[in-house]
């Protein structure tokens, strides 16, 4: 799936990095409520852009494409019990170098139009 980070903050969607970790003698239990979350829990306002797992294993890191933040506590909260979560609204790189330049731009314009 190819995912346009551009578009992000014309959207009203958030994307959230999201980095789970558990014990390694809960990974078979994780992996087995994992695929009882995607069968239960409505993925309309939830969907996955990527997804890694730690190669030494009890660590997956995922992006996820939200609507609100309800979608994604809806589908995680299902593994509070097993893991530990924590969850940050990232924007890409590109759109914030982009954000960021408008935001000098503005900060310039106001101080060149003080000084006159």
């Amino acid at each position: 799936m190819k995912y346009n980070f551009k578009s992000n903050l014309e959207r009203k969607n958030m994307l959230l990095l999201d980095i789970t970790t558990f014990e390694l003698e809960n990974t078979t239990e994780v992996f087995e409520r994992w695929e009882q979350a995607e069968s239960m829990v409505s993925s309309n306002g939830l969907k996955v852009v990527n997804q890694w797992f730690d190669a030494g294993g009890g660590r997956i890191v995922t992006i996820y494409d939200v609507e609100s933040i309800k979608d994604y506590v809806t589908y995680n909260f299902l593994f509070s019990d097993l893991c530990h979560i924590e969850v940050f609204p990232v924007v890409g790189a590109e759109e914030f170098k982009k954000f960021i330049s408008k935001c000098i731009e503005s900060l310039n314009a106001k101080s060149h139009s003080m000084d006159s």
